[in-house]
């Protein structure tokens, strides 16, 4: 990772920054920035890689979204996502990135790619900046890329409806998914 790809590391008032951990997709520091009125405050943050999310829709008989369910260990939970995943340094670009992720998670390829916004997680403490693509002409794909090998996700078909339902009943709490699907559902 190069310094100036970590924004958090050249604020205005930085006064001294100290990585505490380098991971595979995330670096820990905990920096000393001098605020406006001259405080000194210490601040943890994380700088971890770009990724993208893919508002992946077939259109048959009904309009319907495919979505993926897996195990989050951080929340300890099986929950319903979008098809997601980190933009890999041999990346050519956020597409490309896109169709890997739609592919491996999902079996399914798409011919109509659109980028519909970037927006960051949680800036409070993290740079994880989310770029969310719409895939439509959705066509399952015959011999598909394999999932990762920390990966075990499932993937499904949803409505409209159903999906309503499902944020209303508290099923979809991934924040990425409430926002690619509120953008889908506005539409």
């Amino acid at each position: 990772m190069k310094k100036e790809d970590v924004r958090f590391l050249m604020a205005d008032g930085l006064k001294q920054s100290k990585q505490i951990y380098d991971g595979a997709i995330l670096q820990l520091y905990v920096n000393d920035i001098e605020l406006e009125n001259g405080a000194v405050v210490e601040r943890e943050l994380i700088h971890h890689k770009p990724a993208v999310c893919i508002l992946a829709i077939k259109k048959e008989q009904e309009e319907q979204v495919v979505l993926v369910k897996q195990y989050r260990p951080a929340i300890d939970e099986w929950i319903y996502e979008v098809p997601a995943g980190i933009i890999d340094d041999e990346d050519p670009s956020h597409q490309y990135a896109a169709e890997r992720e739609l592919e491996e998670e999902t079996d399914y390829k798409a011919h109509q790619w659109h980028e519909i916004a970037s927006f960051y997680v949680s800036p409070g403490f993290l740079d994880e900046k989310i770029t969310l693509f719409k895939a439509t002409g959705l066509e399952k794909v015959a011999n598909p890329l394999p999932q990762d090998d920390n990966e075990n996700v499932e993937s499904a078909l949803f409505t409209k409806e159903e999906i309503k339902q499902m944020i209303q009943q508290g099923e979809i709490v991934d924040l990425k998914t409430l926002h690619a699907l509120q953008y889908w559902l506005g539409e």
